[in-house]
């Protein structure tokens, strides 16, 4: 998988392109074989309150790990309650376009996504569309776990639900508008003050 630079990010960031923030719970570890039973994505661009998708998809609960279950404790009944997850897929994808899409550990998100779209007979998004901020944490030798980055760029976690998808976007999009202030180009920070 070949991910977007961080740099070319900021560059694309700053010249108004929009991205896709998203992040999946799903039934297991195994992108192969386990299913995605929320996800969540925030377009984000330049100056622009972000739009929102958030959405359950049905699974067998039975297919739900102990493990993945501690982790999001989404209730079974919630999930049985939750439209086919080729509907919500469907639209997660007109949602999100053709735009770049970033998570926090892309390699997963992002597989699970694909397996998962592919699986119920949509086109995989390109391995070159995706960002991944916990890598760029690691060469950066920032904290990898999210909440810890956040605590890192001061993100109030009080009122987020963390593993819950749309907790986790909420959490990322805050931390990379906090970032990007670090790399705003000295023209527009100028613009700004006039």
């Amino acid at each position: 998988m070949q991910f977007v630079s961080f740099q070319d990010l900021i560059r694309r960031y700053y010249s108004g392109e929009s991205f896709v923030i998203f992040d999946t719970e799903t039934t297991g570890l195994n992108t192969y074989h386990d299913e995605i039973v929320e996800i969540a994505g925030a377009i984000w661009e330049l100056r622009e309150e972000p739009q929102i998708f958030h959405e359950l998809l049905r699974v067998n609960p039975h297919r739900i790990s102990p493990g993945a279950q501690a982790v999001h404790q989404i209730p079974l009944a919630e999930i049985q309650a939750a439209r086919p997850a080729p509907e919500v897929l469907r639209d997660f994808v007109e949602f999100c376009g053709r735009r770049t899409l970033i998570a926090h550990n892309a390699k997963f998100d992002f597989d699970m996504l694909n397996y998962n779209l592919i699986r119920h007979g949509f086109t995989p998004y390109p391995a070159d569309q995706v960002v991944c901020t916990y890598r760029y944490s690691q060469e950066q030798k920032l904290p990898g776990k999210l909440e810890n980055l956040a605590t890192h760029y001061k993100v109030d976690l009080q009122t987020i639900r963390l593993h819950r998808a749309s907790g986790d976007v909420a959490v990322l999009t805050q931390i990379l508008n906090t970032m990007m202030k670090q790399y705003e180009p000295k023209e527009m920070q100028y613009s700004l003050i006039l």
